[in-house]
């Protein structure tokens, strides 16, 4: 019963609760603040009943000592003043020690007997000593307010009991008029409250809908659309806007990129996959010598591992992305994993004709694996490109800024400026002189070393010049001192 209840809350919209929130926190301080009057009203009304009996109470008690104590004294006072006011002002009834009525208003017996006052007090008189009664003998019921108390004795006389009631059926009626006037005014006030709070609501949520508006028009075809900024959003509402506008815009940049990596994708598969069906054809249309065949098969199996290269940096890439590569990180000497990468690469070097130099060292805590394979990419990259007989350079520093840099500099054709945004995505290629050749990169090599670096919460930089060289820095945040090794790499080491 309680999950219905929980989603039933769940399914009202924001107007119903907004309106049904208002409406109650209003009828509640309505009822409140006439509650409160209605209690001071009453409390005043009591205060002054109080007030009355005591001065009546005085006065009697001073007729009494002025009479040394006589009750025929005390009478005749009574008797004048309730006998001859009309209305009557008060009742009062003279009690001996022993409960004898000794004397009263005329025609108070009738209507108010003895038995129906409260018991005597000799204490200071408050409103608990007070009784309220209702007389309904006639059709238009008399309330009355009761007290008895016992008077002080005078001259060694017995003491005395006073019966005092004031009519208060003003009172009364004014009280019960405001009771039923209020619960009126609620009964009246809840529909226009209800009707109030939803013109609020809707007031108030009406910069919303025009935000579900502005939603509604985004689609695939057309996620250049954002909601309007110039418009003077409410304070709640701006963060809103402005969070909701970022979104749209990460979605346009991530579908133009996978729209671009399907692109590229499919034309890089593409190419492969022809040549391997248009030798094989050409192959199967006539008898060809061993040799032939021998030369189309090592042909589609260099297209083969070509591509399984390619499926394998996907593969990395996706999972790089989807954070499901477990890492690593461990702190080494940042000089001697360059300095094994740099050896591994030491052949291909030479038959390019580029010397590798190591300068620097530094400590890093990273995957080493992951490390080195940036490394290998980026090296790979620098000596393909560089001219013949000249250098390429690892950097290594810790930066003032407290992370590790790792650069790796050549010598070469450089890139085009216009070409620079776009180096790190998948499967993009300057053209013209770094067109590849057999066997060479898929476009996917700086896009893993980002992927790699961006994983350890680091950031890459690139500089290039076209006929100077390129710069490619890798920025890997500072290990922690207590992490840090005590030896360190070289400081130059030279391939030749």
């Amino acid at each position: 019963m309680r999950v219905q209840t929980n989603v039933f809350g769940r399914t009202l919209s924001i107007s119903v609760r907004l309106t049904t929130l208002y409406t109650l926190v209003t009828l509640v301080v309505i009822m409140f603040l006439a509650t409160f009057v209605y209690w001071k009203v009453s409390d005043r009304f009591d205060s002054n009943h109080v007030r009355f009996f005591q001065a009546k109470i005085a006065e009697q008690q001073t007729d009494l000592r002025d009479g040394h104590g006589r009750p025929e004294a005390l009478l005749d006072e009574i008797s004048k003043e309730t006998s001859e006011s009309h209305p009557r002002q008060y009742l009062a009834r003279l009690l001996s020690n022993d409960g004898r009525v000794l004397g009263e208003t005329p025609g108070m017996q009738g209507r108010l007997p003895v038995a129906t006052f409260p018991p005597a007090t000799s204490d200071p008189l408050s409103i608990k000593d007070i009784r309220r009664i209702e007389i309904n003998d006639d059709g238009d019921p008399d309330v009355f307010a009761l007290v008895t108390v016992r008077l002080k004795p005078v001259a060694n006389l017995p003491p005395l009991s006073l019966q005092l009631a004031a009519g208060i059926t003003g009172d009364d009626k004014l009280l019960s008029y405001f009771r039923h006037l209020m619960w009126l005014a609620l009964i009246l006030l809840t529909p226009m409250l209800i009707l109030t709070g939803h013109w609020v609501a809707m007031r108030g949520l009406a910069p919303l809908m025009r935000i579900v508006g502005a939603a509604k028009e985004v689609t695939p075809n057309r996620l250049s659309a954002r909601i309007a900024t110039t418009t003077p959003w409410p304070n709640e509402l701006g963060e809103l806007v402005k969070v909701f506008n970022d979104m749209l815009t990460r979605l346009e940049e991530g579908f133009t990129r996978l729209s671009r990596f399907s692109s590229d994708l499919a034309h890089e598969l593409r190419t492969p996959l022809s040549n391997m069906c248009g030798e094989l054809e050409v192959c199967l249309m006539s008898e060809r010598s061993e040799q032939d065949y021998r030369t189309v098969l090592e042909s589609n199996l260099e297209e083969c591992r070509r591509l399984s290269v390619l499926v394998e940096n996907l593969l990395f890439v996706a999972r790089a992305e989807h954070a499901g590569l477990g890492l690593r990180r461990e702190v080494f000497d940042a000089g001697e994993a360059c300095a094994w990468v740099m050896d591994q690469l030491a052949p291909s070097a030479k038959a390019n004709r580029v010397r590798l130099l190591l300068d620097g060292h530094a400590q890093i805590k990273v995957d080493p694996i992951l490390f080195r394979q940036a490394l290998v990419n980026l090296l790979a990259n620098a000596i393909r490109y560089s001219h013949p007989g000249s250098q390429v350079l690892v950097g290594l520093r810790n930066d003032k800024n407290g992370s590790t840099t790792v650069l790796v500099s050549d010598h070469g054709i450089g890139i085009d400026a216009e070409h620079l945004p776009r180096l790190f995505d998948r499967f993009y290629q300057v053209n013209s002189s770094r067109t590849r050749n057999a066997g060479q990169g898929t476009g996917l090599g700086l896009s893993i070393v980002k992927a790699i670096v961006d994983m350890h919460g680091g950031f890459v930089s690139l500089d290039s010049e076209p006929g100077v060289g390129t710069t490619v820095s890798m920025h890997f945040p500072l290990p922690n001192s207590q992490d840090t090794a005590t030896h360190k790499a070289p400081k130059v080491t030279k391939h030749p």
